[in-house]
């Protein structure tokens, strides 16, 4: 059967999202992956829709942006959203895949979103491949 993909990005740094996102839908599309989209309003609300969201889907794509010089506790929220999101995709037993940018500041996050879409699609799309032998 066909897969299904999810893909939840944030409204937050639209600048840095933006690229990824529009890289990510691209190649899925290209691919003729079927695929669907919920935004949220930024990196900590990512965790809370993988869990609710899950059950739908073969595969999930996380997209979003922490910037250190805008987030007061940078590493604590880093951390904290990336082991999340890790521990859903294996409580889960489903690939998500983290796509959270954790840079120092804007520059690099805009140097980074610019090819990180079609490698979060690819990496869903690999591990789909796995799990489907």
């Amino acid at each position: 059967s066909e897969s299904k993909v999810l893909i939840i990005s944030t409204k937050w740094n639209e600048e840095v999202i933006q690229p990824m996102l529009d890289d990510c839908k691209q190649t899925l599309k290209t691919l003729k992956v079927n695929f669907s989209e919920v935004t949220v309003p930024g990196a900590f609300e990512i965790p809370f829709i993988v869990n609710n969201q899950a059950k739908s889907y073969d595969a999930i794509i996380t997209i979003g942006a922490i910037i250190k010089g805008e987030t007061p506790h940078f590493d604590i929220i880093a951390k904290s959203i990336s082991d999340q999101i890790i521990s859903l995709g294996i409580d889960l037993n489903k690939p998500v895949i983290f796509g959270v940018l954790t840079t120092n500041n804007i520059k690099q996050a805009l140097e980074r979103s610019k090819t990180k879409g079609k490698e979060l699609a690819l990496s869903a799309l690999y591990l789909l491949d796995q799990l489907n032998g």
